[in-house]
């Protein structure tokens, strides 16, 4: 009786936890965000390297667009987790765990918020135009080869290269929850009925 009373109270608590997740709303902007992600870095790899007298073809163009996107959502999902504040990690986690947690994605925030404008810079260095989709132009923020966003543009590589690192760990921990500790971290950010 007792063996059985503490299985089903532990199903219970992790059915409990996987409810304490995020809405439909944060779901689908982080499931959306890591897509454009992974579409951007597989843009970022294909085009040109970038150089005093490189011409701004679709992949750049694309790159840009994309980057702009990104901003918009990241703001976007950075005031609605104001606005909705949910616990980032389990309350019975190691201090440990939840710290990393916190850490990652602050750095997430901050990365996915200001790398954006260092792009921007440096694109408006190398004097290129911003047509987001073909649809908004966005004006230059720095004069051409200013050497301020000519460094910024090679902050924003070094930034986005930590960020698929963490992004790559982030990954790894949230199928670590899954498989090892079977705590619902992982199901918290799926789809409703995903288990």
């Amino acid at each position: 009786m007792s063996g059985n009373s503490g299985s089903r109270s532990g199903a219970m608590g992790q059915s409990e936890r996987t409810r304490q997740g995020y809405s439909t709303t944060a779901k689908s902007m982080h499931w959306l965000i890591a897509l454009l992600l992974i579409a951007q870095f597989v843009v970022a790899i294909l085009m040109p390297d970038i150089g005093p007298k490189t011409v701004p073809g679709t992949l750049i163009n694309l790159h840009l667009s994309l980057g702009v996107l990104i901003l918009v959502l990241m703001a976007a999902r950075f005031i609605y987790r104001q606005l909705y504040p949910v616990a980032l990690e389990m309350t019975d986690s190691p201090a440990w765990e939840r710290w990393i947690a916190r850490a990652t994605h602050r750095a997430f925030y901050f990365i996915l918020l200001i790398a954006p404008f260092l792009g921007w810079a440096s694109a408006s260095a190398h004097r290129f135009p911003i047509d987001v989709f073909g649809i908004v132009s966005l004006p230059a923020i720095a004069a051409p080869k200013a050497s301020w966003a000519l460094t910024a543009g090679d902050v924003h590589g070094y930034l986005m290269w930590m960020f698929l690192g963490l992004m790559a760990l982030h990954a790894a921990a949230a199928l670590y929850h899954y498989f090892f500790r079977h705590d619902g971290v992982l199901q918290r950010m799926l789809p409703a009925g995903r288990k």
